[in-house]
């Protein structure tokens, strides 16, 4: 039987869900991105030692309901066997790469100077993963792309005005909350910068409200509550090792966005996918859209597109709560069973065909 690398599972899958979705296909960008960071065979124990999606291949997909036709992946460059340094300056180079040839040297300029204190030639010595990489792709081609960097003690002071306030904020009304890294999104129109903390402890819902008041979208305290409170049946109190709060500086105010951690929820509702879907069913537009891309990035093999990984509310001062859910792809656990890969799901349908 021939190995099957985990590359190419992976390139074939984005192929068919593109043309399920209607988007440009990520392939014709960063297919050699893909092709270095999964040459080992599907299934290859050696890919669970990640901190993106520990214990499984690190990669994963997110429907967005601000973005709801667009195909959004998040991956760990290069191999397991790649240093922090090395995925830092491979995600660095990449989306220099990126940001140059789709949105021009502007944007690459602003890239440059955000990302400088974070894409060095040295590395703390205690960093575990270095950077990840994302993209989101549409219709017209690469909507935006990602780099995320992993933040070692005491750089808060490293990020932009306003975010590095927001950032004191949070830490004084939250002493639980901890930076672990930030994230640099380049798109068609401008560039985002997001910092993200660790919460220790427990962390109950309702104190957040100070830290929302501070930060000018305590009016959106509810909507939050009501989405959470719904999704993870009725809990209001999220456990340690479950909780990341994100926070970026936009045009509208700050953001904020809760990130609950399924695998650190000791007992989630058995009827997490519905209880999600029960909360987009609020706005039957974004519902329909999620059944979509749900049925677009699920292998015909399996019943869905993977295993849900995060949960995450997103608000600002005029947005109320937007969903975005996290999927561990299906099927890149295990190799396949035989002469015929094709039980991996329906990406080898397409290959060597066209591409979209």
């Amino acid at each position: 039987m021939s190995i099957v690398r985990a590359a190419d599972v992976a390139k074939q899958r984005l192929t068919i869900a593109s043309r399920r979705l209607g988007t440009h296909d990520p392939v014709h960008t960063i297919g050699g991105l893909i092709d270095r960071s999964f040459e080992l065979p599907l299934g290859d124990p050696r890919y669970a030692r990640n901190h993106l999606t520990p214990g499984t291949l690190p990669l994963e997909h997110s429907f967005s309901e601000t973005a709801s036709g667009s195909l959004r992946l998040y991956m760990q460059p290069l191999g397991p066997q790649a240093s922090p340094l090395g995925r830092r300056q491979e995600t660095s180079r990449e989306m220099r790469r990126l940001v140059n040839e789709h949105y021009g040297r502007p944007a690459l300029h602003w890239f440059d100077q955000q990302s400088e204190p974070f894409r060095g030639s040295t590395i703390h010595g205690n960093a575990r993963f270095g950077a990840w990489f994302g993209a989101e792709y549409d219709e017209d081609g690469l909507g935006k792309t990602k780099a995320y960097y992993e933040l070692p003690p005491g750089q808060i002071g490293e990020l932009p005005p306003n975010l590095q306030h927001a950032a004191q904020v949070a830490m004084a009304c939250l002493p639980g909350l901890s930076p672990v890294f930030t994230s640099l999104s380049c798109g068609r129109a401008q560039g985002a910068q997001r910092v993200f903390f660790f919460h220790k402890g427990d962390l109950r819902l309702l104190d957040l409200e100070p830290l929302m008041n501070r930060l000018g979208i305590g009016s959106q305290l509810p909507a939050v509550l009501a989405a959470v409170g719904v999704i993870l049946g009725g809990r209001f109190v999220l456990p340690e090792g479950s909780v990341l709060i994100g926070l970026r500086d936009t045009s509208r105010g700050i953001e904020m966005r809760l990130d609950t951690l399924v695998g650190g929820v000791p007992d989630p509702p058995e009827q997490l996918p519905q209880l999600i879907e029960m909360q987009l069913g609020r706005s039957p537009q974004s519902l329909r859209a999620y059944r979509h891309w749900k049925q677009a990035m699920t292998p015909d093999a399996y019943g869905s597109p993977g295993q849900i990984s995060v949960v995450s509310v997103r608000a600002n001062p005029q947005t109320p709560a937007r969903l975005s859910i996290y999927f561990r792809p299906a099927g890149y656990d295990r190799a396949p069973r035989g002469p015929r890969p094709g039980e991996i799901g329906d990406a080898y349908a397409l290959a060597g065909g066209a591409r979209a």
